[in-house]
Formats: C-alpha cells, structure tokens, sequence
C-alpha cells in the first residue's frame, strides 16, 4: 500500500491486486472490464478505491469545480486527481496472464495448482463453468463471493498421483480430471479465506480469456470476448456445446463438454459462417412457436 493525502485525508491506494478490498473487487472489475475506457470510467475507478458512495463524490466533485472556483484552480485540482489515477495505472496495464501462483497454494493440507497458461489443457465444459462463475461474480448475479469460490475451485484443483505423466494420454494438464459436482464441494472449503489466492486466480483467469478470446475471429463487438448482449453468462458458449453435441463433431455432449478448448474454438472458428445460419434458423423457428 502506499499512502495519499487528499482533500486534507489520508488514503491507502493498492499496489498490485492482492492489496484490493475484496468488497470493491466486483465493482471494480464491472468498471475495468465491461464498460470501455473514458474519463468518466477513471474517476469511478478512483471513487471505488477512495472508499467514497457516489452521493458523496458528486458533492466532492461539485465543491472542488465549483463555477465560482478560477480556471487555475479547477487545473490543479485536476492535475491533483491526475496524480492519484496514475499511482493506479498498474489496473490498466497489460493483462494478468503467467500463472502467479506457479507451486499452487495449499487448501486443508492439499495442493492445488492453477491451469496451463493459454488455457493449454483446459477443455470446453471447464472454461464455460469458469466464464459464466467469473461473470456471474463481476456482476453479482449471486450476491457476494460464492461464485469467486466456484471459479477458483473450477480452475484450481489438487495435482494429479501416480505416474501420469507417463501416460500416452496424458494431455498436459497437472490437475485432477475437472468434475464439476466436487468443484462446488471444494469451494466451500476455501469460502473464509485464501483471499490473496483468490484474487490472483481471478486475475490470472480473466486476463488469460482476455488474450484467449482475441485469437479467434467468432464474435461481431471486439474479438475479445463473447458479445455483451446475452441473456445470462455464458449464453453463446453452452448454446455451442449443445450444437456440436447434436452434429457429434466431438461426440456427444459428455464428449464436446472434455474436448480441448483450442480444438473446439478451432472447429467454430472455421464453422462461424454455417453454425450462424444455424442458430439464426433456430431462433427463428423458436420465435413462430
């Protein structure tokens, strides 16, 4: 932490992610990673971090560029406002994307280790759970922080025994085999603490399908992500699992949901054309019912 004074007050502003509030985590993520970047956007950032209600910071605001106040005086209180946004500008630069937690952390004894960087191993059911829970947190769809825990307990799991890496098979991934009925028995062991583990697999997770996303040419806003308008999390990729699925490219859906990211987002990226028609059809068909 490192201590301001502002407004004759004394502030601590955050270095790095795991000296944020996890309280202002939500509504600061909303601001970094789903409205785009303005002026306006920089001074929520700053009034999150201030710890100040929006009420309170307009009548701030008001007070300090006041229309009595001169041209001089509004410069300065600008350029002191300035200042504090660039003590924060780690939040803007670059995307969280080597695994910051390379030896896992340990949760009651057992060692879990985070997944692949560029989602290497991950398969499509993994990263469509992990998405819609990082979504779902962002937004606070389920209040507070029980769908962080889905995500960590998704993506971090005890490293797999034995010799496997001997196996012919083996895929490359270090966790246990993803199962989503013990993911959500995992996540209430780390529902009171691991914090700073927490917010570092959260990081780590939304920068690398930052950069995940903007490989593949599948989505009509900015290529990094899918498109703001779904009705819930995760909309487009579940409706794409039932898609592949019912055609078998990969099997059924047992099959599609373990196949490995990359392959399926390859086979949708080459498809984008036809499985749009698709899906326009049966909307479409949907829509006269």
């Amino acid at each position: 932490m490192t201590e301001i004074f502002l407004n004759d007050k004394c502030y601590k502003l955050p270095e790095n992610w795991t000296e944020v509030n996890p309280a202002q985590l939500p509504e600061l993520l909303t601001l970094l990673y789903v409205y785009p970047e303005s002026g306006g956007t920089y001074l929520e950032v700053l009034r999150t971090i201030l710890g100040y209600a929006p009420g309170q910071w307009k009548k701030l605001m008001c007070h300090y560029f006041a229309g009595h106040r001169t041209v001089e005086q509004h410069e300065e209180n600008a350029q002191a406002l300035q200042g504090v946004l660039g003590q924060l500008s780690w939040m803007w630069q670059g995307e969280l994307t080597v695994c910051p937690l390379p030896e896992g952390f340990d949760v009651d004894g057992t060692r879990w280790v985070l997944f692949e960087e560029g989602f290497r191993s991950m398969s499509f059911g993994e990263l469509t759970n992990a998405h819609i829970n990082a979504q779902a947190f962002i937004k606070q769809l389920v209040e507070g922080d029980e769908r962080l825990n889905m995500l960590v307990a998704t993506v971090c799991r005890p490293r797999r025994s034995g010799s496997y890496m001997n196996d012919p098979d083996w895929n490359g991934d270090h966790r246990e085999q993803y199962n989503e009925h013990i993911a959500r028995h995992r996540a209430d062991l780390i529902k009171d603490g691991y914090i700073k583990e927490k917010i570092l697999v959260l990081m780590y997770f939304l920068g690398t399908l930052k950069e995940f996303f903007s490989f593949y040419d599948l989505f009509d806003s900015d290529a990094t992500g899918p498109a703001p308008t779904e009705d819930y999390p995760g909309q487009s990729m579940v409706k794409n699992q039932h898609l592949l699925s019912e055609k078998h490219i990969f099997g059924g859906m047992n099959a599609t949901k373990s196949a490995n990211i990359h392959d399926v987002f390859q086979f949708l990226e080459e498809h984008k054309k036809d499985i749009k028609e698709q899906n326009e059809r049966s909307k479409a068909a949907n829509d006269t019912h």
